[in-house]
C-alpha cells in the first residue's frame, strides 16, 4: 500500500485514512484542508504548513 502525502501546498504529512477529502483533494487534518483558518496549526506539532499562510482550498 503506497502512503499518501497531505495535499496541502507545505506540508509532507501522510495522509491518515480518515482524511478529510475537498475538491478530490486529500489532506492530514481540518487545518490543512480549509486553509488554516486564523493560522490554525498543522495535526503534527513538527509541521510548519500553517506558517506558510497556505493550507488546502483558498476560499
Amino acid at each position: 500500500m503506497t502512503q499518501r502525502i497531505c495535499d496541502c501546498t507545505y506540508c509532507e504529512c501522510v495522509v491518515p485514512d480518515t482524511a478529510p477529502e475537498v475538491n478530490g483533494k486529500v489532506y492530514c487534518c481540518e487545518a490543512c484542508a480549509t486553509s488554516h483558518p486564523d493560522n490554525q496549526p498543522c495535526q503534527d506539532s513538527q509541521c510548519d504548513c500553517h506558517r506558510r499562510n497556505w493550507g488546502g482550498i483558498k476560499t
